[in-house]
């Protein structure tokens, strides 16, 4: 049985010219390989390090937009499912987004004073754009899975007053909820979280 350098050289001797066309058109395939196999881990790198940017980015508006919410919602709206452990656990969460939590009118407009859909636009792009934008999911939920997790359960009553007209309604919210609850045993804070309204900021302590 011939060897390859054996089938290489008596391939030369016969068809010299075939066979340098051969080899150059091998050695032209693993150039071009090895480029594009460079390429394809520059390109992962830089797709990579795009989705930790926009998972920052996610990070700053979550901070921007609902953490001052939720403080200050949790803070002045006191009658929340959040507060019931037969609809949310503080171990597992929420149990079934198909409870019903009826709300008076007074309680319903209570929490639109206090701006709660607005709040939930913003969870709903935040989570929508998490779900199918090119984004670092675990890093996001590193950032600020917790304080997500717990946004969702504050709201957990209005979220369900919105879904009895439209069952649709927040599902990218809830679906990324769920995703990221069961990674953490407990996210209810020890201590609530603590409001004091602009103009008292400013007055003189000794004059309270």
């Amino acid at each position: 049985m011939e060897t390859w350098n054996q089938l290489l050289i008596r391939l030369v001797q016969q068809n010299p010219i075939e066979t340098a066309i051969l080899l150059f058109t091998i050695f032209l395939l693993v150039i071009v390989w090895v480029r594009l196999n460079k390429l394809v881990k520059i390109d992962l790198a830089k797709d990579k390090r795009d989705a930790t940017e926009k998972a920052i980015t996610y990070a700053d508006r979550f901070t921007e937009t609902i953490i001052p919410h939720l403080r200050k919602y949790k803070a002045n709206v006191f009658d929340l499912a959040y507060y019931d452990n037969s609809f949310v656990s503080d171990v597992k969460g929420i149990h079934n987004f198909r409870y019903d939590f009826p709300l008076t009118r007074d309680q319903v407009a209570t929490r639109e004073e206090f701006d709660i859909h607005e709040a939930l636009y913003h969870l709903k792009t935040i989570s929508t754009g998490i779900q199918h934008g090119r984004v670092d999911k675990d890093v996001c939920c590193k950032l600020f899975g917790q304080e997500y997790c717990e946004a969702v359960e504050v709201y957990y009553d209005m979220i369900l007053h919105v879904r009895k007209e439209d069952n649709k309604a927040y599902d990218q919210v809830i679906s990324l909820y769920q995703d990221w609850r069961k990674k953490f045993t407990k996210i209810k804070p020890s201590k609530s979280y603590e409001y004091y309204p602009e103009k008292r900021m400013n007055e003189n302590p000794l004059s309270v």
